[in-house]
């Protein structure tokens, strides 16, 4: 099988020379890595250039005439790659030696598998070790796992939270054609698992098969704990986000609907956008219209927010 490198950088020369060298460690070489740049303006091209002089497999580093932003800069990156399978890279990771190795005997061995993902170490800025790994911290148990292999629970379970984090995913390259083009509203990890989930089975691999870092530079992913902001702000940046998901379950509910794929599924995504809909609509109304609306919908608030606190926030938001 071979396996193409999906990376997308942006001034990365932090972190980005230890990445390259943990995939040239790996016991299974991909046959491809692909660097997608997004205007970097540190030192990224020359670290890229002096790695793929030396590297046992062809790099080819592509930079963006402008900046894509890091779902457009996957898309184009996986639109690249030759390979039989496709690994999404991180600029500031370091992966296990047997990273690729153990994946891609995953999808040699189980061919009605479309993608699979693993747990990872996370670590600091110092490179040193955080005590949960990335699953612990995203509760990601051993029920959630069995959901997730399961071929007819894992796209419900994704409609309702993603699990899957694109540094450590990696997927059959046959299914590019049915992720593309990917909404600007979706982060590419959880659009890409969702779809694929929705026509193949996902692999849950238990195992830390890369060290995940976290600092405040990163761009998306797991952030480090940070300050909040006032609660007038975070009302409005809610209010904003609330519009974002409209747009993500509208472009998430047309393209399954393309697809064909199951008709639950389907259902599942138009019940969740609905709903959205219905919340919006409450703001243009006066107080008793909204809370009577609002009761109307509130099994909704059970099912796909934060039950009775998001039912509060709705009714009393001025």
């Amino acid at each position: 099988m071979d396996i193409s490198v999906a990376m997308c950088t942006y001034n990365g020369s932090r972190f980005l020379a230890e990445q390259l060298k943990s995939i040239n460690e790996q016991t299974m070489l991909p046959c491809e890595l692909i660097v997608c740049d997004d205007g970097s303006r540190d030192s990224t091209s020359e670290i890229v250039r002096i790695f793929a002089q030396a590297a046992p497999f062809p790099v080819r580093f592509i930079r963006n005439e402008r900046t894509l932003g890091s779902t457009k800069n996957f898309a184009k990156a996986v639109c690249l790659c030759r390979g039989d399978a496709i690994a999404l890279c991180d600029q500031d990771d370091v992966w296990r030696e047997d990273k690729l190795e153990r994946m891609a005997e995953v999808l040699a061995s189980e061919p009605d598998v479309g993608g699979v993902f693993s747990d990872a170490t996370l670590v600091d800025e110092n490179s040193q070790t955080l005590p949960q790994s990335m699953w612990e911290q995203r509760q990601f148990d051993a029920r959630l796992q069995a959901i997730i292999n399961d071929r007819q629970a894992a796209p419900l379970q994704l409609l309702e939270k993603n699990v899957v984090t694109g540094a450590t995913f990696m997927f059959r390259s046959h299914f590019v054609s049915h992720l593309i083009p990917i909404p600007p509203e979706w982060v590419h990890d959880a659009w890409m698992a969702l779809l694929i989930a929705t026509q193949a089975k996902l692999r849950a691999l238990p195992a830390r098969l890369m060290s995940y870092r976290l600092h405040g530079a990163q761009q998306i992913g797991i952030k480090p704990a940070s300050w909040h902001h006032p609660l007038h702000e975070e009302r409005q940046k809610a209010l904003a986000f609330h519009d974002t998901l409209i747009q993500r379950w509208r472009s998430m509910t047309d393209r399954l609907v393309a697809l064909g794929v199951d008709p639950l599924v389907i259902g599942h995504a138009q019940e969740r956008l609905k709903f959205l809909e219905a919340r919006t609509a409450l703001r243009q109304q006066d107080p008793l219209s909204r809370f009577v609306s609002a009761t109307v919908t509130l099994p909704g608030y059970f099912k796909f927010s934060k039950g009775l606190l998001s039912f509060y926030r709705d009714v009393t938001r001025s």
